[in-house]
């Protein structure tokens, strides 16, 4: 290779390399008023009160700067007025001098406080955007203030969250539920980045590919349960799908409710999800709810170690989805994600906007008593990652890996432990942008196939 090749090329790994780092970097004027968009989908009722645009949505520019190769807009966009208070945001798009797809744009849904300052354009982060923006050629939006926090007497996330479901729960109206305003937060997002982009570069985007973290991976998955432009979703470290069964389990699991959901216990919202008034609840913010519409691709990232779920969560859930669906664990992770899934993520995005999906993985415990896991695709590498605990909770377990023969198919013997519990999945390795892989995985499955404790149990303190 030429000296001038070599250096082109490791220009691009480098690029690539710190297009990663941004993405997971990101899971922590005249005034224009346009016209509401319809582009609603057939969802249950109380999710479909989010579809009228309401008098407040509105926003007004408050920049146009150059970000490296990019040219980024700026935005104070306010979604909707929800129990009597504006519900403003930043929301930044930067459009790279070549896109692919005109039609198309990856939308990021973050959090951060209503005091939060103007984003910087010459900030780390909004070079990093630049980055992803060139590299994908795809127009990358950024929303933040999802919820608008703090609220209600200085309440955010999971108080905020569990506040206004006892309203719900309480019969203090329809409307309250947060995830409600959070995903109508998302939907105005996209008319913005939709009108602008008319505008801008003369035609309108009508595909999304959304992702966030956490809260904003639950609105993530709504947002797709109730708008059709969303045509793929990567929601990070939300693994709650099937609400009720998931609080069974975890009290089967360790005997009490995770301590990361104290907000929800200590209001007594899981002892109230068996009622009418709490299955309605469920219905609306339950993503699972949604499941028979949501057969768009779906790309699952999750950590092994999060404290807020069982580790075998997705167990719940997982089979019972539609359409295209993908798991990724990343091991001895817990809800915060490292830089080590970015290749995963970004190579989702790239192929969702392409019209491409991820090769198929399958697996099945066989009558011979093996782990059978098979997957499509060349150069496929699987690896088998472990853990063990004495008890059913793995959230401080060590998980430990070892490299797997077989040529797009492998069979693991993993019997029973004499002691304690196991706990293990296959990660399978392949092809992905420029000289870096991504990564599917199988559920996570658990031995012995028995539980510590019985549910309905003592009510946890």
């Amino acid at each position: 290779m030429s000296s001038v090749k070599a250096t082109l090329w490791n220009d691009n790994i480098l690029q690539i390399k710190t297009l990663f780092t941004l993405i997971t970097l990101l899971l922590v004027p005249t005034l224009i008023t346009p016209a509401a968009f319809s582009q609603d989908k057939p969802v249950a009722q109380g999710l479909a009160t989010t579809t009228a645009v309401d008098d407040s949505y509105k926003f007004e520019s408050v920049g146009e700067f150059q970000v490296g190769a990019c040219k980024a807009y700026s935005y104070k966009m306010t979604s909707q007025t929800w129990q009597g208070k504006p519900w403003t945001h930043w929301l930044s798009i930067l459009v790279p001098p070549t896109v692919d797809h005109a039609d198309a744009a990856v939308l990021f849904i973050t959090g951060g406080s209503t005091n939060s300052s103007q984003p910087k354009p010459d900030s780390t982060e909004a070079q990093l955007f630049g980055v992803i923006a060139t590299m994908a050629k795809s127009p990358i939006a950024i929303l933040q203030q999802v919820p608008n926090q703090p609220l209600q007497d200085g309440l955010r996330e999971d108080d905020l969250i569990a506040f206004t479901f006892d309203k719900y729960l309480t019969n203090q109206g329809d409307d309250w539920p947060l995830l409600l305003p959070m995903v109508e937060s998302a939907r105005r997002a996209m008319d913005t980045v939709s009108t602008v982009m008319t505008e801008k570069a003369g035609a309108a985007i009508e595909r999304f590919v959304i992702s966030g973290a956490s809260k904003r991976g639950w609105t993530t998955w709504l947002t797709a349960a109730a708008d059709k432009r969303v045509i793929a979703i990567a929601p990070m470290v939300i693994d709650m799908l099937n609400m009720q069964p998931q609080m069974e389990q975890q009290i089967k699991s360790y005997g009490k409710f995770s301590g990361q959901i104290d907000p929800y216990s200590k209001l007594k919202i899981q002892d109230r999800l068996p009622t009418p008034r709490g299955k309605q609840l469920a219905a609306i913010v339950d993503p699972y709810a949604y499941r028979q519409s949501l057969t768009l691709p779906k790309l699952m990232v999750l950590g092994t170690n999060d404290p807020y779920w069982t580790v075998d969560a997705s167990s719940l859930y997982y089979p019972g989805l539609t359409g295209t669906k993908h798991l990724y664990y990343l091991a001895n992770a817990g809800h915060g994600l490292g830089a080590s899934i970015a290749p995963t993520v970004a190579t989702f995005f790239k192929k969702s906007i392409d019209g491409e999906t991820f090769e198929l993985i399958k697996w099945q415990h066989g009558t011979d008593g093996l782990f059978h896991v098979k997957w499509k695709g060349e150069n496929g590498q699987a690896r088998l990652w472990t853990a063990t605990s004495e008890t059913r909770d793995f959230r401080q377990s060590k998980w430990t890996s070892q490299d797997l023969v077989g040529d797009n198919s492998i069979g693991v013997n993993l019997p029973e432990p004499k002691s304690g519990w196991l706990a293990y999945y296959v990660q399978v390795e392949l092809p992905g942008l420029l000289a870096f892989k991504y990564s599917i995985c199988t559920e996570i499955q658990v031995l012995p196939k028995k539980f510590p404790f019985t549910y309905p149990a003592e009510t946890p303190k």
